[in-house]
């Protein structure tokens, strides 16, 4: 008997060039000529995004100057400084391009911006049309331009970078994996902690013991994952 290798469906990739200045990263891009770059996007229960971006060649304190009179932005810090740039922390309650992207259901895969350019990279599933999320895109943001449309082989999520991320991001549950990544990314396992617990409930919309209890399973989650590989090994 023989059997069939299960067949991968490519997936659509689009790409698009955003010079529209109501998008926050580019006009920030522009004004102080910054290289920025999404790090991470979390969907939050009350349908605010919780979003991670990394910065470079622009002092913090203007990038938190420019945010705090961005009415889309309804809270914004400085998580860490870096060699590489700075990490900071926006909850965004107003249009945005990902959100954009989200509501005609593509999914944001990358989204950068230098000299006022922004590009925006994002996969559309099979039942949503192209022409549907382009169209959709482009009058919500007049001046962007649709620059190609790939096929790529099925790949882990943006948020996976090996296979061993792959089996822990399956074995948790979407909201510990959130709670997990915010945590990494806000520095509240750093010494010193860069970010207290309730600091990164405020960030996600959630009560403090909820992070807490999410947080703790998460971490059980991954030290079994772990160590019981590591057992396996031996």
């Amino acid at each position: 008997m023989t059997v069939q290798e299960p067949v991968e469906t490519p997936i659509t990739e689009i790409e698009l060039e955003v010079r529209d200045r109501n998008c926050f990263f580019v006009r920030l891009s522009a004004e102080t000529d910054c290289l920025i770059r999404l790090e991470e996007l979390i969907h939050r229960a009350d349908g605010d995004l919780l979003q991670y971006f990394s910065v470079r060649e622009t002092p913090p304190e203007d990038v938190l100057d420019m945010a705090a009179s961005e009415s889309a932005i309804a809270e914004a810090r400085l998580v860490r400084n870096g060699p590489d740039g700075n990490l900071f922390q926006f909850v965004v309650s107003g249009p945005c391009v990902t959100a954009t992207l989200a509501d005609t259901g593509a999914i944001t895969r990358d989204v950068s911006a230098a000299g006022g350019v922004g590009r925006v990279v994002a996969t559309v599933p099979a039942h949503v049309a192209v022409r549907t999320v382009v169209e959709t895109f482009r009058t919500r943001h007049p001046d962007s331009e649709f620059l190609a449309k790939r096929e790529r082989d099925q790949s882990p999520p943006v948020r996976t970078k090996s296979g061993v991320h792959t089996i822990l991001a399956d074995r948790l549950t979407e909201k510990q994996y959130e709670v997990l990544r915010t945590a990494y990314l806000s520095g509240y396992f750093a010494w010193p902690r860069e970010s207290a617990a309730q600091e990164c409930a405020d960030a996600l919309g959630i009560a403090q013991p909820t992070f807490s209890q999410h947080l703790r399973a998460a971490q059980s989650k991954v030290f079994t994952a772990l160590f019981d590989a590591a057992v396996d090994d031996t």
